[in-house]
């Protein structure tokens, strides 16, 4: 029980160590921010490798002499990903971008990703869901520990100590879950893009 209480208020400092960071974060030398917004629904929980992401640059921008206008479909896919996770672990995920669609039609490879390398649940949610639900965690830790130690006394608990496990250990995962990241269509993010091809694809 101290171990799950000591890996809980671990996460919980380093989320509000780490939220300072990603709001502060500001585009290096070589890159190019491009403003934008979703184009599709984003549900890490349900994401899969490889699945396509589109955001809509939302203000005209140049990179390196290229003029691009608002509108323009910047097309991603998800390299890596991990659902919400016991322990108040959030969800997260890292999409890179490969493509970009003009207005026009015109269509170019690019390299880039998010602007925060790697989108996260909301640390803030996180959490103010850890303190509300740690008290009802530790209390269902403690009272399954406690139903545990008295079947393992008998031969007739002992058939049923695996499906008691189970159970308890299934609550705490759900009472304990980190906060998901979900994105919707309309929703602004910030692109860094590091080049553009000089060619459209055929």
């Amino acid at each position: 029980m101290k171990k799950l209480l000591s890996v809980i208020l671990t996460s919980c400092i380093l989320n509000f160590m780490f939220l300072p960071a990603y709001a502060n974060e500001e585009g290096h030398s070589g890159n190019h921010i491009v403003k934008a917004d979703f184009a599709t629904d984003l549900n890490v929980n349900k994401a899969s490798k490889g699945q396509i992401v589109q955001f809509k640059s939302t203000e005209e921008c140049s990179i390196n002499g290229f003029d691009i206008p608002a509108g323009t479909i910047f097309s991603g896919k998800i390299k890596a990903f991990k659902k919400g996770r016991w322990a108040y672990r959030r969800a997260k995920v890292r999409i890179v971008i490969d493509e970009m669609i003009l207005p026009t039609g015109e269509t170019y490879n690019v390299k880039g990703t998010t602007k925060r390398h790697v989108l996260k649940g909301s640390a803030v949610g996180n959490v103010a869901k850890g303190i509300i639900s740690l008290p009802v965690a530790v209390i269902v830790g403690a009272a399954g520990a406690c139903v545990i130690i008295v079947e393992t006394i008998s031969i007739a608990g002992l058939i049923i100590v695996g499906p008691t496990s189970y159970l308890f250990g299934e609550t705490m995962g759900k009472l304990t879950h980190g906060i998901n990241c979900k994105k919707h269509e309309g929703d602004s993010i910030k692109l860094r893009i590091k080049s553009i091809s000089d060619t459209p694809k055929d």
